[in-house]
């Protein structure tokens, strides 16, 4: 818009100086030669006043009006004679006797009063302008006032003949002037106008724009601090964006959930490990600042300690329930064992100039399910360790009392029994506590047994030991097949795999009749070692088969005490084959048998 940037202000600001200027410079030129003309007339006036005053003056009242008439003719200056009482004796140009007493005239009076004056005035028949110049003469007894008067012809002629020139001079003038005034404007603007450019597009974010002005020195200048404010700010605002990311990472690699809301309950930001734990991992990760706390866990336990937490600035805590988007009782009934158990830490987050003000919350969230579920296994733990040990030490102490009462000398075959019966449940304590320690230390977080390479056949010599007087006992015929074409060794444990092996014969035996078959089948090659002990037993329940690792667990609880059995047995095998990296599988029907295999990883796996 005109008059609203610096090139039509500017433009509008030189041009009206320069008509000022060149039209005022007109003015006082026509002016002043107007003025020297008029002083030249004058002077001339007055030297030719002086000349004739005193030639009158010499002549007295002879004058000689026809030299006086010449004198008109050759210096084309009117002369007029005035007597004391302002009637006009001669006249050069009119004739005297009609023509009015001067005697008022303007000139005529301050003459008489001064000596001389000037005056003045429009012609009445040309209407130009006219110098009069009236002297007064003393020494001349008839004439009072000589009046001499000149028509400024020259500055009419002048005014006429260059009058039209200067107004076309002023036009050149101001033509050339706008022009340079243009040019000089460009020159500025042109580089302005490339600042102007560059700064919208640092606006827009695009720091990577430069500006360069080589003149004036000032635009120079400033060109070359936009330039240096760019840099220094892209450089800013890259550092800004690197520490953005790491805070971002940071946050996305903490395994706590960080939720942060105004005031209002509006997320202002989330990390991921929040997003997966309100949300769900599978869903879409879409971005949650900016949504309402509702949206995502819109629980009332929830909103209402967000606005406690607001209301008395103090630190709350709350475990709830969580499934899908559901929380508290819902999720328990639709999740069932999917249903994840959430710890949220309400934090306020108070104002850096007004302590007393909470800007907002910071939200921790932990999934404290698999903690909650180890404490119920810890206290089931306890539990049933408390129950297998109570069972033997009761014995021992009853029997201990019946050997204190009775007389043992007396009765020497019943003390035997007692001191029998003492020393099974002293042995099950025994071997109850061997397998809780055997079991911690293969619970230890990154246990890794030594490895050693070790022969299948030690294994077998050692595992055939540990059951062979169990099978004699029950009669049962324990077969052991090896196929090993290659005679590849195996990197284990020995011990421990002599132990999981074992465990599972042992209970192979103890759980079918007696005078039956358990057949243990060993294949190894480079692929996988693959050890699988079946038998033809009362098999297990489909319900118990998700459970039989478990410590304690007994299908047939009656019986497996009867047989000594800790109840640890097979959740010992899981451990020993999980730290080996292997995998347990099993197979079972009711009245037909079961099968056991334990996959271990191959050599190629080990070597590579």
């Amino acid at each position: 818009m005109i008059g609203k940037t610096i090139r039509s202000r500017m433009t509008i600001l030189v041009a009206m100086l320069l008509i000022l200027a060149i039209v005022g410079s007109a003015i006082i030129a026509t002016i002043a030669f107007n003025r020297t003309i008029k002083k030249s007339t004058y002077d001339r006036l007055k030297l030719q006043a002086g000349l004739l005053a005193r030639i009158i003056n010499v002549q007295g009242s002879d004058i000689d009006y026809e030299w006086l008439q010449l004198f008109s003719e050759q210096t084309n200056v009117r002369l007029t004679l005035i007597e004391k009482d302002g009637s006009v004796i001669f006249d050069s140009h009119y004739d005297e006797t009609n023509m009015d007493n001067h005697g008022l005239r303007q000139e005529v009076v301050l003459a008489r009063q001064y000596g001389e004056a000037t005056i003045e005035r429009k012609s009445a028949t040309q209407n130009l302008p006219v110098l009069y110049y009236a002297q007064s003469l003393v020494d001349n007894g008839t004439v009072e006032v000589l009046r001499l008067s000149c028509l400024l012809e020259e500055l009419h002629d002048y005014n006429k003949t260059y009058g039209t020139l200067i107004i076309v001079g002023v036009g050149i003038l101001l033509s050339i002037g706008s022009a340079a005034t243009v040019l000089s404007i460009n020159y500025l603007t042109k580089p302005l106008h490339r600042i102007s450019s560059t700064a919208k597009e640092h606006a827009k974010g695009n720091l990577d724009a430069r500006v360069y002005v080589e003149y004036p020195q000032e635009l120079f200048e400033l060109a070359t601090t936009i330039n240096s404010m760019a840099i220094e700010l892209n450089d800013k605002i890259s550092e800004i964006q690197r520490e953005r990311q790491q805070y971002s990472e940071i946050l996305d690699s903490m395994t706590e959930g960080i939720l942060y809301v105004d005031v209002n309950l509006i997320i202002i930001e989330a990390n991921k490990a929040a997003f997966d734990l309100l949300v769900g991992p599978n869903e879409s990760k879409e971005n949650l600042n900016g949504m309402r706390l509702v949206q995502i866990a819109g629980a009332t336990e929830i909103l209402k300690l967000c606005n406690k937490t607001i209301i008395e600035r103090s630190t709350r805590e709350l475990e709830i329930d969580h499934f899908g988007h559901l929380f508290g009782e819902s999720a328990r009934l639709m999740g069932k064992r999917e249903t994840k158990t959430l710890r949220i830490v309400f934090n306020p987050m108070l104002s850096t100039e007004q302590q007393s003000q909470v800007t907002g919350i910071v939200m921790t969230i932990n999934d404290v399910t698999e903690l909650k579920l180890l404490e119920n296994i810890r206290k089931e733990f306890v539990a049933n360790v408390s129950h297998e040990l109570k069972t033997p030490i009761t014995a021992i102490a009853g029997f201990i009392d019946a050997l204190t009462d009775m007389e043992t000398e007396k009765d020497v075959e019943a003390t035997q029994r007692f001191i029998g019966i003492i020393k099974r449940q002293t042995v099950r304590m025994q071997h109850i506590v061997e397998d809780l320690l055997l079991l911690s230390s293969l619970e230890q977080q990154h246990a890794t047994p030594t490895k050693t390479w070790t022969n299948i056949e030690q294994i077998v010599g050692q595992v055939q030991d540990s059951y062979r007087y169990l099978a004699s006992e029950r009669q049962t015929d324990v077969t052991i097949k090896v196929d090993n074409p290659d005679n590849l060794p195996l990197l284990v444990n020995g011990m421990l795999i002599v132990q999981a092996l074992a465990n599972l014969i042992v209970n192979a035996i103890t759980y079918s009749p007696e005078a039956s078959e358990v057949s243990v089948a060993i294949t190894i090659n480079h692929k996988a070692a693959q050890f699988t002990v079946s038998d033809h037993g009362c098999g297990i329940p489909k319900d118990a088969i998700d459970h039989i690792f478990e410590r304690f667990y007994r299908v047939d609880k009656a019986r497996s005490r009867r047989q000594g059995g800790t109840g640890l047995g097979l959740s010992i095998v899981k451990h020993i084959v999980q730290v080996h990296g292997g995998t347990i599988t099993v197979t079972s029907e009711e009245g037909v048998g079961s099968a056991f295999t334990v996959t271990l990883p191959s050599l190629e796996t080990f070597l590579s």
